[in-house]
């Protein structure tokens, strides 16, 4: 081979060498490592916490703050200054009435025989921004022990004519320890009288025993103690009891028969009227019968004293059954009260405390072997003591 053919044959055998050598290698077999891949935001919904509540604060706005203490009607007056009027109810003391209807609440309990008395609680007139200059109410009577009882519910100052001085018999004597609690009387008659200008006599000159009246206005201005304030109805958050029967009338007893004592129930008006021994009772001031919002019927033990007959033991304490007739209608359930430093506390058959309509109210202090009637408006009735 000449020396030209053999530098050609070297030349092509370099080339070949350098091509072969960059050519690409074959695959190497994937690695057994995890891919690494870029990391992306985690889409996935946060999982919902199930938390409880935070118990919502209960509603002061329930008891609304300008609430009157004594008839729970609202922008009449938030002052607590009762005064408390022993006031005739008896034959021709009935046809004297006045201004019964002004009374936020009143009692009627039993005296001597089958008459009845009643404690007539005064505050929204009294405390009223158009409150009048003047507001006349009787005729006064004189007070039992229990009636100052009634007084201790209210811590009110009291208005009576006297009353027995019975140091015979201590549980007859107002001047007792059922006195003792009284932090201020306007006493007409008998032991502590304290007449001043709070009495006057009919414009004909009558006795003033017959005739007595008060001012409350008056009353009220020479209180010189304050007087712890009491609750005893509930009236907020408000309730029709729209599920309990309509009453038409209802019909009490005290110590003789169902009407001696009546109400009958205007659904136009949402008010009872009153009515006695079949008369509508009257306030004189005005001429117009009493009308009534809420009546407590208050069943207790009621017997004769065996030592100064014919004047009635009242109890006023310990518990008993009660029938409600609010906004016309009838409910049942009891009446309870520990002692003169509480207040009595009305139920429902259920247990719940009652719920009066806010207005005036009237309890009757009922003897518990007497009945109750009640005639509903679907003519269908009700006896208590069946």
């Amino acid at each position: 081979m000449n020396k030209k053919i053999l530098v050609l044959c070297t030349i092509l055998m370099m080339v070949t060498a350098l091509v072969f050598g960059c050519a690409t290698p074959e695959e190497e077999a994937p690695s057994a490592a995890p891919t690494q891949l870029t990391s992306q935001p985690d889409t996935t919904p946060e999982p919902v916490v199930e938390t409880t509540p935070e118990p919502e604060p209960e509603d002061d706005a329930v008891i609304p703050e300008n609430m009157s203490p004594t008839t729970g009607r609202l922008d009449t007056t938030t002052t607590y200054g009762p005064v408390m009027v022993q006031i005739d109810n008896e034959g021709g003391g009935r046809a004297r009435q006045m201004n019964l209807q002004q009374a936020d609440v009143v009692y009627e309990t039993l005296i001597e025989g089958v008459d009845t008395r009643l404690s007539a609680i005064f505050n929204d007139v009294i405390y009223k921004d158009d409150a009048p200059d003047k507001l006349t109410t009787g005729p006064i009577r004189s007070s039992r022990y229990y009636h100052q009882w009634i007084q201790g519910e209210w811590d009110a100052l009291y208005v009576h004519m006297g009353g027995p001085d019975s140091t015979n018999n201590p549980e007859s004597d107002i001047w007792g320890d059922s006195g003792d609690h009284v932090k201020q009387r306007i006493n007409g008659a008998g032991k502590g009288t304290a007449n001043s200008n709070m009495f006057y006599k009919n414009d004909r000159g009558e006795s003033i025993s017959d005739y007595a009246m008060t001012d409350v206005i008056a009353d009220a201005e020479i209180y010189n103690y304050t007087p712890k304030e009491r609750e005893p109805f509930q009236y907020y958050p408000l309730e029709d009891y729209a599920d309990e029967k309509e009453i038409e009338k209802i019909d009490l007893s005290f110590l003789k028969s169902p009407g001696f004592v009546s109400y009958t129930y205007d659904p136009a008006t949402d008010l009872l009227t009153r009515y006695f021994n079949g008369d509508e009772s009257i306030d004189h001031a005005t001429g117009d019968p009493i009308q009534v919002q809420n009546l407590i019927v208050q069943f207790t033990t009621v017997t004769t004293m065996p030592n100064d007959s014919p004047r009635q033991l009242v109890n006023m304490f310990g518990e008993g059954p009660a029938e409600f007739i609010i906004h016309g209608k009838h409910l049942t359930g009891t009446w309870k009260r520990a002692d003169n430093s509480e207040s009595t506390e009305y139920y429902l058959d259920n247990g719940d405390e009652v719920t009066f309509a806010p207005g005036n109210t009237w309890i009757a202090v009922h003897p518990n072997t007497k009945a109750v009637e009640v005639t509903y408006q679907d003519g269908s009735t009700y006896d208590s003591h069946e």
